[in-house]
């Protein structure tokens, strides 16, 4: 009967402590792409500001994608919670940067789960 309390004890520290690991992994959180604040300094002052390509490069980096004979450029930003085995994805936005002449005429952000 003492033999069984215990391995009773011992299993429930042992699924109290997993339990707390990954708990404490979960709320890691992770970003991939473009810096948002930059892009959102972008987003806020385009129609202001005249933006060049060479602009955009400096503030955000090379796009992942350049089309339209290089008139459409292509941008990711994406924004987990957890760890690598458990992962919720907060938001996932692909975004457009068109261009026109050289400067930066339209900015499109489209959001995807």
């Amino acid at each position: 009967m003492f033999i069984v309390n215990i391995l009773k004890i011992k299993s429930f520290l042992l699924i109290v402590s997993l339990l707390l690991v990954l708990s404490s992994c979960v709320n890691e959180v992770h970003f991939s792409g473009i810096n948002e604040n930059k892009y959102q300094k972008i987003y806020e002052n385009y129609k202001t500001n005249v933006y060049s390509k060479e602009d955009i490069i400096n503030i955000l980096g090379p796009p992942m994608v350049e089309e339209d004979s290089n008139n459409l450029w292509i941008y990711r930003i994406k924004k987990e919670k957890g760890n690598y085995t458990i992962k919720k994805t907060i938001y996932n936005k692909t975004l457009k940067l068109k261009f026109k002449n050289n400067i930066l005429e339209s900015v499109e952000e489209i959001i995807s789960n």
